[in-house]
């Protein structure tokens, strides 16, 4: 009778451990097919947006991403921005059904020094450009060089993505906005390296302002977000036959004729995107080199009537602040020369104060010699200022005389009283003609001769950026003939973040998408306390080692008294 029951309960075991195999492997199967998690973070960190998965979901073509947020003994701030990589990235995958596939490569795994060395100037070459970090070592801390960014690859084509945001705002400010505009700058890479055609930019040309030089940082970070730039002249060439997605009027200092103004209203009407750079004003800081002052005065561009239809009107005034950047100036001290810094309320720093996906969360950009901005009540559209002033600023009306030495007086602080204003604005929506039932035959006849239908009411919906200052754009160029990068401000060696600003504009006119919603998420990386971690290190060892013991004893205890109880009888 006990062999019996023995041989009962043993055949009852083998059925509970099969079946307990059974449904292992069945939960495996289907969490492999079928992925879904909760979001229980308030911030919804984990959610993707709507738009994304969309995006996602009608990829065509595979998509390939290396990441190389990888390496030996890594901060722990750099883990966890790896770590959210590698989650959001599978998440892209499943998304798409396998078509987005990732690799995180280790560079220190690359023994040999030379070729490791090779392999991080190609990076560098490609648009991922290292940081140094500290890491913990045996004799302390040492810096080490690591590549937080990835490639996207696309049928041959790659895109870099910089990952790890700059470091102005410190550490752990940077390693937030990071873990933040992740989805935004993956999936956005993603759809523009996926198109057949890039979009195309245009500068336009033949009415004066910067040469390619001055630009050239600009048009290298287009190039490198898979932009395809090229020059336009709108008064010989056909702007309609040129496939232009973004035309960029930056800077210009001749006048527009009516035949220019209508070519760009006509582009504007059939949904084309246009962004303006104007200095409303004549001045600039190089005049000082050959004067001791300047007089600022009003630029006939022959653009405030066209401005205005669209909602915009730039002001006879220049912008001053003293949130600003210095300027050096040689003076004499016991008689001998001293260059010393004083506040150039002239050229403004201008800070983020907004949620914009534009702005938001970006470092201050640098300006010179802007005008004001107001905007104007206009049917349809939709307006959002990007830039605005501190709230320690003023405007002087135009002409006004410049000295270079009245920078070494101090600013009476009482004058600088007004905040908040506007000197960049982003428009989106139906805009009316300005050339609305009054085209001559003209003008028709250029209509004929590009090939365009003239639109005398108002545009298919579009989006256009103004802003009153041309050299946002412009980079300097050293005693070589070498560009700096763009917002680099030679007298303090501090690099604004212009650059980063005017490709975030440029990303935002073409992304129908609705991508760069992905931008506006909140959330902070929670790091650990590092010394609380090493006071408390002992008793977290013990409760993390002690506890599971302490439980598997216990069970123990009750599992053998209840066979004894079981079998005693």
């Amino acid at each position: 009778m006990v062999k019996k029951s023995l041989h009962i309960n043993k055949l009852n075991s083998i059925k509970r451990l099969f079946w307990t195999l059974l449904i292992v492997v069945a939960i495996n199967y289907i969490s492999n097919v079928l992925h879904f998690r909760f979001d229980l973070t308030s911030e919804k960190k984990y959610t993707l947006t709507g738009n994304t998965k969309l995006l996602l979901k009608n990829l065509k073509d595979p998509v390939f991403v290396e990441v190389y947020l990888e390496g030996n003994n890594l901060p722990t701030g750099i883990k966890k921005l790896r770590n959210e990589t590698k989650d959001l990235l599978e998440e892209f995958r499943i998304l798409s059904k396998g078509k987005v596939e990732y690799h995180f490569f280790n560079i220190d795994k690359i023994k040999d020094e030379k070729k490791k060395e090779d392999f991080q100037k190609t990076l560098a070459q490609k648009g991922l450009f290292p940081t140094n970090v500290q890491v913990k070592s045996e004799g302390g801390f040492q810096e080490k060089l690591v590549f937080p960014g990835a490639l996207v690859k696309v049928k041959g084509k790659e895109l870099p993505i910089q990952i790890l945001e700059n470091q102005i705002q410190g550490p752990q400010q940077s390693l937030d906005n990071s873990i933040n505009f992740l989805e935004y700058k993956i999936a956005n890479s993603i759809n523009k390296i996926a198109k057949e055609k890039p979009p195309v930019v245009a500068f336009v040309t033949d009415k004066g302002g910067p040469g390619f030089i001055q630009v050239s940082d600009f048009v290298d970070g287009l190039r490198l977000q898979n932009f395809q730039v090229q020059k336009i002249d709108i008064s010989t060439q056909a702007l309609f036959r040129q496939g232009i997605d973004i035309l960029v009027i930056a800077k210009p200092t001749q006048r527009f004729s009516e035949e220019d103004k209508f070519k760009i209203d006509q582009y504007l009407m059939h949904g084309g995107k246009v962004m303006w750079m104007i200095d409303q004003n004549i001045a600039d800081l190089d005049s000082f080199k050959s004067a001791r002052s300047i007089t600022s005065v009003l630029r006939d561009l022959n653009l405030t009537d066209i401005l205005f239809k669209y909602g915009v009107r730039l002001n006879n005034e220049l912008l001053l602040d003293l949130y600003c950047n210095p300027i050096p100036l040689v003076q004499e001290f016991n008689g001998q020369p001293q260059t010393k810094f004083f506040p150039w309320v002239f050229n403004p720093i201008i800070p983020s104060q907004n949620n914009h996906p534009i702005i938001k969360n970006l470092d201050p950009v640098a300006i010179e010699f802007a005008s004001s901005l107001d905007t104007i009540r206009t049917k349809n559209i939709n307006k959002t200022i990007l830039l605005q002033s501190s709230q320690y600023s003023r405007l002087q009306a135009t002409p006004f005389e410049i000295y270079l030495e009245g920078a070494s007086i101090e600013p009476a602080k009482e004058m600088f009283n007004r905040s908040n204003i506007p000197i960049g604005v982003l428009l989106e929506g139906i805009f009316p003609s300005f050339y609305g039932y009054r085209i001559t035959p003209e003008l028709q006849a250029i209509a004929q001769q590009e090939g365009f239908k003239s639109i005398e009411k108002t545009s298919t919906p579009t989006k256009m950026i103004v802003i009153s200052d041309g050299d946002i754009c412009e980079n300097e160029v050293d005693q070589n003939g070498n560009p700096l990068p763009l917002g680099y401000y030679k007298y303090t060696k501090e690099t604004f973040a212009n650059k980063t600003f005017l490709i975030n504009c440029m990303e935002y006119l073409i992304d129908d998408f609705g991508l760069i919603a992905a931008r506006n998420r909140e959330g902070k990386m929670k790091l650990l306390d590092t010394a609380r971690v090493k006071d408390a290190k002992s008793f977290w060892q013990l409760i993390n080692i002690g506890l599971p013991l302490l439980f598997i004893f216990l069970i123990g205890i009750i599992y053998n008294r209840r066979r004894k109880a079981k079998y005693a009888r």
